[in-house]
C-alpha cells in the first residue's frame, strides 16, 4: 500500500493536475438512462473523459462552463453554480449521425473509428435476427477468420491465416495465437460459443500481445454479453428446427434501488449433430447438449466506485462421431465406440474501477475459471464388420487381433489472475498476473504408438507490467505509444507406460511486445491510422517421453505487424479499408530428429523453431443505406502467406522439405454479400452469400479443401413484446471440409489418403421470443 500511494502521488504530479476544486458527476443516456463511457468533459484547456459508470471527476469551480461532447450525442454546456457538487447530465442521441460502435475488449473502451487496428465487431441485434446461435455461425461475417474442425464446436480459431487447429493429448501447453475471451475470463482452447444474451462479440485481428499478453499473437476473439441495466424486464425464447433442435432460453433484468442492478439468464439448447451412425442405428451418436447459466451484478457506490461482477457456467454434453472412412457426403458414420466432448466450465470475474482523484481512476480486473474437459473419438471410424467386409478383408481370426482403436483425454484447467490498471488522462500503466495449471490424463495410440497412457500436469505462471501513452499532437493526429513486457515461466512433470517414462523440465522467459500507431480524424467521420506492433507467442516444453534434453524445449514465436487502415462513414455508409504486412520469426513448427544413433525407431516429432514466413492482405468492409428501410453490407477478405522452406531428418538418412507454400488453414479469398430489411410496421429480413477460397489443411501434407460458398437467410416479424424469426442455415446444403486427414487407415494396403470431416448441412428453424 505505500509503494502504491507514492506511485499515485508521483502519478498525480506527473499529469499536472493543479486544480483544487472538484466537480463529480454521471453522464446517461437521455432516453434510456443508461451510462456513457467516453464521455469528453472539457474545463477549459482541461479535458476529462467519463468511466464505465458514466462517472466523471473534473477539476473547476463556480462559474466554469463545462463541455460535454461525444460522438452520436448532441454537444451540451453546463455552467456551474456555487451548489452544483454532484452533476447529472443526459444526453441525447443525434439523429443526423449514425451511433458510433464502442469496442470495449482492450486496454479502454474506444469508439470503433479510434481503435488503431483491424478490428470487427458483430452487435447482438444483428445476431438475433440472422437466427445465429453459437461463434462458429458468425465466422463468415469476419474478414479473414477461421476455424478448425475435431471437436464437436469450433475451440481453434486462425486469424489471418495463423492459430492452431488442435490440442490433443502430448501437443504441448496451452498457449495459442488467437485468444478467446468471454466477459473478461480468457478461455482460449475451450469451447464456450453460445451466443447467449448478447452485447457484441469483437474480433481484434493482428498482434495484439501489447494489450492482452501471450495468447494473441494473430488476434483474439472478446465476447460480450449484456450488461445489467436500469430498466426492469426479461425475456422467455423458445426454438426448434431440422435436426431435431430444441431451444429455450430465458433472462430477467432487475434494478434495485437506483445503484444495484441484477441481470440472470440460462440457455438449454440439444440437437441431434446431424449424424446417422449406421452401425448402431441412431441420429444422435453426434449429439449437442449445452446449458448455459450466467448472473451479472453492477452496483454503482456513492463515493464514485463501479462493481460488475459476472458469474457463468458451461455445461456441455456433446458426442463426436464425425469422421466415416469412406467420406460419404450422406453424413453416415460407421464406428462401434463414439467419442464424447464434454466440457464443464465455471467462471468468475470480478470488475472494480474508482476515480482517485480528478484525472487518475484505477481498475481491478480479477478472474477465475475451471474447467473439466472430456474429449474421446472412435480412432478407426469403423466397427469389426466393417474392416470385415469384402472392400476391406480384415478378419481378426486371421490377423489375431482387432482393428479397434480409441483414445480419451480427461482434462482440466484451472486458472487465477488479477490485473491492476491505473489511468491519469491519456497514459495508462497495469500490472498483470495470472496462474494456470492444466492436467492431462489421457489414453491410446500417444506420441506415435510410444506410449498407451500420459499423465501429465502443466503449471504456468504469468506476470507482465505495460504501459500506454496517447499524445494529441493536433487537432486531427493523434500518437499512441505501448509497450509490454512479460515474464512467463512453464513447469512440466509427465509419466507415460504406468510410469515408467518420467519427464520433468521447466523453462522461464522474457517476452517483450509493443506498439506504435498514428491516428488520423477529421470531424466528418472519416479516420486514418499507421500501425507497428510487435506480438509474441511463448515457447513451451516437448512432451514426448523419448527426446533428447536439448530438444525438449522450444523458443518463442515472434512476429512483427504493419497495418495501415481507412475508415469513412455517415448517416447512409460506412467503409473500412485495411492493408497489413506480418514478418514471422522463430516460427514454431513440427520436426522430427533421430535421438539415438544407430536406432531407427528413435525418430520423434517435436516443436521447434525452425523456419519463418510472411503474411499479407486486404480486408474491406462496407455497408449502404439504401433506403430507411433497408441497406446493403459487404466484405472482401485477401489473405497472401508463406512458410519458408525448412527441413528435417527422416528414416533411412533421408532428409524432408517442407514450407515453401502457403500456410495452413489460410483461404486466400473470402467474399460476402448480403442486405437486411426492416419495415417500420415490424417485419424484417436478412440475407447473406460468402465464399472461401479453398486452403491447405495440414502444414505436413498438400492436400486441400475446396472452396465453398454458403448462403443463410432470415425473416421475422416484431412488435413491442414479441419477435419471431424464422431462419435457414447453409441453404444451398453445400458439403465443405472443415478439418482434414492424410494417413493410411484403411486395410490391407494401408494407403494414404485425405479423410474430411464436414460442416454443418441445411438447416431450417424458428424461434419466438417474448419481452416483459
Amino acid at each position: 500500500m505505500v509503494l502504491l500511494s507514492v506511485f499515485v502521488g508521483l502519478w498525480v504530479a506527473a499529469v499536472g493536475v493543479c486544480h483544487a476544486a472538484e466537480v463529480r458527476g454521471q453522464v446517461v443516456d437521455a432516453e434510456t438512462g443508461m451510462p456513457i463511457e467516453e464521455v469528453q468533459v472539457g474545463v477549459g484547456e482541461w479535458v476529462y473523459r467519463s468511466g464505465a459508470d458514466g462517472g466523471f471527476v473534473a477539476q473547476s469551480a463556480a462559474g466554469d462552463t463545462l463541455r460535454f461532447e461525444r460522438f452520436g450525442y448532441q454537444p451540451i454546456l453546463w455552467v456551474l453554480s456555487g451548489d452544483d457538487e454532484f452533476v447529472r447530465v443526459a444526453l441525447v442521441a443525434d439523429v443526423l449521425q449514425v451511433r458510433e460502435v464502442m469496442v470495449v475488449g482492450g486496454l479502454r473502451a474506444e469508439s470503433r473509428t479510434e481503435v488503431a487496428a483491424g478490428v470487427s465487431v458483430v452487435g447482438g441485434e444483428q445476431v438475433h435476427r440472422s437466427g445465429a446461435q453459437h461463434v462458429q455461425d458468425i465466422v463468415p461475417a469476419v474478414p479473414n477468420l477461421h476455424w478448425a474442425g475435431g471437436t464437436a464446436r469450433p475451440r481453434y480459431f486462425q486469424v489471418r491465416g495463423i492459430g492452431e487447429r488442435s490440442q490433443y493429448a502430448g501437443e504441448g501447453a496451452p498457449n495459442f495465437s488467437v485468444g478467446f475471451v468471454v466477459d473478461g475470463v480468457d478461455m482460449s482452447g475451450l469451447g464456450t460459443g453460445a451466443l447467449f444474451d448478447l452485447q457484441q462479440i469483437e474480433v481484434f485481428k493482428g498482434p495484439q500481445s501489447s494489450a492482452f499478453g501471450a495468447n494473441a499473437l494473430a488476434g483474439l476473439i472478446n465476447v460480450e454479453s449484456a450488461d445489467p441495466s436500469s430498466k426492469a424486464g426479461g425475456t422467455v425464447g423458445q426454438a426448434f428446427g431440422g435436426d431435431g433442435l430444441l431451444r429455450a432460453e430465458g433472462v430477467i433484468n432487475a434494478p434495485v434501488g437506483d445503484r444495484f442492478a441484477l441481470r440472470a439468464g440460462y440457455q438449454l439448447a440439444a440437437s441431434n449433430g446431424f449424424r446417422d451412425n449406421a452401425y448402431l442405428g441412431v441420429d444422435d451418436s453426434n449429439r449437442r447438449r449445452e446449458g448455459l447459466l450466467r448472473v451479472k451484478a453492477r452496483y454503482a457506490a456513492s463515493n464514485g466506485l463501479l462493481l460488475k461482477a459476472t458469474l457463468f457456467r458451461a455445461d456441455g454434453a456433446n458426442g463426436y462421431d464425425m469422421w466415416a472412412p469412406d467420406n460419404n457426403r450422406q453424413l453416415t458414420t460407421y464406428s462401434d465406440r463414439p467419442g464424447d466432448d464434454r466440457q464443464v466450465t465455471t467462471a468468475l470475474a470480478l470488475r472494480a474501477e474508482k476515480a482517485l482523484t480528478a484525472s487518475i481512476d484505477i481498475l481491478s480486473i480479477s478472474t477465475y475459471a475451471q474447467t473439466d474437459l472430456d474429449y474421446s473419438y472412435d480412432g478407426d471410424w469403423g466397427n469389426d464388420a466393417f474392416w470385415a467386409s469384402e472392400a476391406y478383408g480384415f478378419d481378426p481370426q486371421v490377423e489375431g487381433w482387432h482393428y479397434d482403436f480409441f483414445d480419451r483425454t480427461l482434462r482440466q484447467r484451472t486458472s487465477i489472475s488479477q490485473e491492476v490498471r491505473l489511468r491519469g488522462g491519456r497514459a495508462l500503466f497495469g500490472l498483470y498476473a495470472r496462474a494456470l495449471r492444466e492436467e492431462d490424463d489421457a489414453v491410446g495410440y500417444l506420441f506415435g504408438g510410444a506410449a498407451s497412457d500420459l499423465q501429465a500436469r502443466y503449471d504456468m505462471g504469468n506476470i507482465a507490467f505495460y504501459g500506454q501513452w496517447e499524445r494529441a499532437l493536433s487537432s486531427a493526429w493523434q500518437l499512441m505509444l505501448n509497450a509490454r513486457f512479460e515474464h512467463s515461466t512453464i513447469d512440466y512433470s509427465g509419466q507415460t507406460n504406468g510410469g515408467v517414462d518420467d519427464v520433468r523440465y521447466d523453462v522461464g522467459q522474457w517476452l517483450p511486445g509493443g506498439k506504435v500507431a498514428l491516428n488520423w480524424q477529421d470531424r466528418r467521420g472519416t479516420t486514418a491510422y499507421v500501425a507497428m506492433a510487435r506480438g509474441y507467442r511463448a515457447g513451451g516444453i516437448n512432451q514426448h517421453p523419448y527426446l533428447a534434453a536439448q530438444n525438449r524445449p522450444y523458443n518463442p514465436e515472434y512476429m512483427l505487424n504493419l497495418e495501415a487502415g481507412y475508415r469513412l462513414s455517415d448517416e447512409r455508409y460506412r467503409v473500412e479499408l485495411i492493408a497489413f504486412h506480418a514478418l514471422r520469426d522463430g516460427q514454431q513448427v513440427s520436426l522430427s530428429s533421430q535421438q539415438t544413433p544407430g536406432d531407427p525407431n528413435s525418430f520423434f516429432y517435436f516443436t521447434a523453431n525452425a523456419a519463418s514466413g510472411r503474411n499479407s492482405g486486404v480486408e474491406v468492409e462496407g455497408q449502404y443505406r439504401l433506403r430507411p428501410s433497408l441497406n446493403a453490407f459487404a466484405s472482401l477478405a485477401y489473405l497472401n502467406t508463406y512458410v519458408d522452406l525448412y527441413g528435417f531428418d527422416v528414416a533411412g538418412g533421408q532428409r524432408q522439405q517442407l514450407g515453401g507454400r502457403a500456410a495452413a488453414h489460410a483461404p486466400e479469398w473470402g467474399l460476402r454479400a448480403g442486405w437486411e430489411y426492416a419495415h417500420s410496421g415490424g417485419f424484417f429480413a436478412r440475407a447473406a452469400w460468402s465464399f472461401v477460397d479453398g486452403f491447405y489443411f495440414s502444414d505436413s501434407h498438400d492436400q486441400r479443401a475446396d472452396a465453398r460458398q454458403l448462403v443463410n437467410a432470415s425473416m421475422g416479424w416484431e412488435q413491442a413484446n414479441w419477435v419471431v424469426t424464422m431462419w435457414a442455415s447453409n441453404l444451398l446444403d453445400e458439403r465443405y471440409g472443415v478439418r482434414g486427414f492424410y494417413f493410411g487407415l484403411e486395410p490391407p494396403t494401408y494407403e494414404d489418403k485425405l479423410y474430411i470431416s464436414y460442416g454443418d448441412p441445411r438447416q431450417v428453424g424458428a424461434s419466438v421470443t417474448l419481452h416483459f
